[in-house]
């Protein structure tokens, strides 16, 4: 066999599983639901003419059109409130130290590690009658304030997911800022606020738009957020074709399905067209942000900055830290502060079947997660990194990202739609599958990332001593980015781990942990629940914690 035929059965062997996995899990559901949209009884099939009618009432029924405003309304507040927190935010960060600077990052990014089930069930505490704030006001005479199941709670709980995307993108964007163009303006005598506008700006306003752009893609497709925090006037996009699955009418679902599925691609677009691969994969590099190694000085509008980063870090943090308070009362009622101090909560949760087959099913389905993510991922990754066509290397990145533009409620109603063909529904084959899908992306990021620092002249060294490629790539490239192994691992197993709206679809008495407790939030929430989260949370918070203080340690003992 000559080399380039020997080349093209490699790469045909690496692509072959991936391409297997999405087209039964994104090609096949997604062309069902199209085929949905354009019956009129919604079945898969225009064996009886093509029918527009689910399409046209989007605009005529009232109904409709008021879901679609509605969710567009919650979509636009969510990004502007998250844009104008998250950008002062970036900015002092970018201008700490290395060491607070990557403290902050870690908190930052700490909600990532805690499910989200957990973090909006902790909102309901905050926000509730009986919750935080509300018990807060009583001590001085005022209210309990409505700021639960209602558009001001579905923001809140919006924005506290959003902001870490948005923070992430732009202390990426302000770190890599030629800090010599802002030394020049000053030194010609440029004032504080010329140098910001004609400047720094001008340098971030791209990660700022292709980021708000992102952020307002996601807020569209938010599906929990809303079914857990809003009220019944609260009516999204996604709740509404949950809905309408739940009573077997796929046609106006699928049709709105489908219309959420090309405002996602087309925002997608737009944020590469702006902010261009960076907005996938954050810049590393760079100078350490606006003149980092300057004194911070404290001006009116530093002030403002450090407050939002304050209300962020509030906002970020206060819902890993609430629950577990609540897990130690003695009341079968959730109330802040908590009544007596029992433990009994935790023994209920320790004890009870329920509780340990759906975390047992949720270990067992994100263990099996990572690793075949991890391998599909890593397949993917070589192929594309060892072809020498542009175009080919080009469709391998934009199929291999393309679950991540799909909405999850979107994946979630079409995932299921096949899987009930093919007997997969409720087994753990079928929830392993389906979070594959949606791993692959990231897994594939992270090691074509690792990859491009690769040095090839490695490997042929090692043919040349009579190494099999197989035997190199193992025994040499592995170890070499073990590190990017470890990660790729770690965030699909997480992923899998936290995934309810899948979940959701594809398991009925068999359910998952997320999906145990959001079952919890919608009929009636127990102090179990806390301990649940309470169990959830803690490892989070002390890796955190140990994270942080090793890394204030890290100036003395240089010293």
């Amino acid at each position: 066999m000559s080399a380039a035929r020997r080349n093209i059965v490699v790469r045909s062997a690496l692509i072959a599983p991936a391409a297997i996995l999405f087209g039964v899990m994104l090609l096949w559901p997604l062309l069902n639901i199209l085929l949905r949209s354009l019956n009129q009884k919604g079945r898969a099939s225009i064996a009886d003419g093509i029918y527009l009618g689910h399409y046209t009432a989007l605009v005529e029924d009232a109904l409709l059109r008021q879901v679609v405003t509605h969710s567009l309304m919650l979509a636009m507040v969510a990004t502007l409130v998250t844009a104008l927190l998250a950008f002062p935010t970036a900015y002092i960060i970018s201008r700490l130290s290395r060491e607070l600077s990557s403290l902050m990052m870690v908190a930052v990014l700490m909600p990532f590690w805690v499910s989200i089930i957990v973090r909006l069930f902790a909102f309901t505490t905050i926000l509730g009658t009986q919750g935080i704030i509300n018990s807060g006001l009583g001590l001085i005479g005022i209210g309990p304030l409505p700021m639960l199941y209602n558009t001001f709670a579905t923001i809140t709980g919006m924005v506290a997911y959003l902001l870490p995307y948005l923070i992430l993108i732009l202390v990426s964007a302000m770190r890599s800022i030629d800090v010599s163009l802002l030394t020049a303006a000053r030194t010609m005598g440029a004032p504080e606020h010329r140098v910001f506008f004609d400047i720094y700006f001008p340098q971030v306003r791209p990660a700022l738009l292709s980021g708000a752009v992102l952020v307002f893609v996601l807020a569209l497709g938010f599906f929990l957020t809303p079914a857990i925090l809003g009220g019944p006037y609260n009516l999204t996009i996604p709740i509404f074709i949950q809905q309408q699955i739940q009573i077997f009418q796929w046609g106006k679902a699928a049709a709105m399905g489908i219309v959420l599925l090309v405002v996602s691609v087309a925002g997608y677009v737009i944020a590469l067209r702006i902010g261009g691969n960076g907005v996938l994969a954050p810049a590393q590099g760079g100078t350490r942000g606006a003149a980092a190694h300057e004194p911070l000085r404290l001006t009116p509008t530093v002030l403002l900055c450090w407050i939002a980063l304050a209300v962020v870090m509030i906002i970020l943090i206060s819902p890993l830290l609430v629950v577990m308070p609540t897990a130690f009362t003695e009341t079968t009622q959730i109330r802040f502060p908590p009544v007596g101090f029992t433990g009994k909560w935790f023994a209920e949760v320790l004890t009870s079947s329920m509780w340990i087959e759906a975390f047992l099913k949720s270990i067992r389905v994100a263990l099996a997660t990572g690793v075949l993510a991890g391998l599909v991922g890593l397949a993917l990754a070589r192929a594309a990194s060892r072809t020498g066509s542009r175009l080919l290397q080009g469709l391998i990145q934009a199929a291999a990202i393309a679950p991540l533009i799909v909405p999850v409620i979107l994946l979630a109603i079409g995932v299921f739609d096949v899987q009930g063909k093919l007997g997969l529904i409720g087994t753990d084959a079928g929830l392993i599958f389906a979070h594959t899908l949606l791993c692959v992306p990231l897994t594939f990021l992270i090691f074509s990332n690792a990859l491009s620092f690769v040095d090839i002249s490695i490997e042929q060294a090692s043919w040349t001593m009579g190494a099999g490629n197989i035997r190199t790539f193992w025994s040499i490239v592995i170890p070499g980015i073990m590190p990017s192994v470890v990660g790729a691992f770690l965030i699909s197993f997480v992923s899998s781990w936290d995934e309810a709206v899948i979940a959701m679809f594809q398991t009925g008495l068999d359910k998952t942990l997320p999906v145990t407790i959001y079952s919890f939030l919608r009929s009636g929430i127990t102090p179990a629940v806390s301990a649940v989260a309470t169990l959830i949370t803690l490892p989070v918070l002390v890796g955190g914690i140990v994270f942080g203080i090793r890394a204030l340690r890290k100036p003395s003992l240089k010293t």
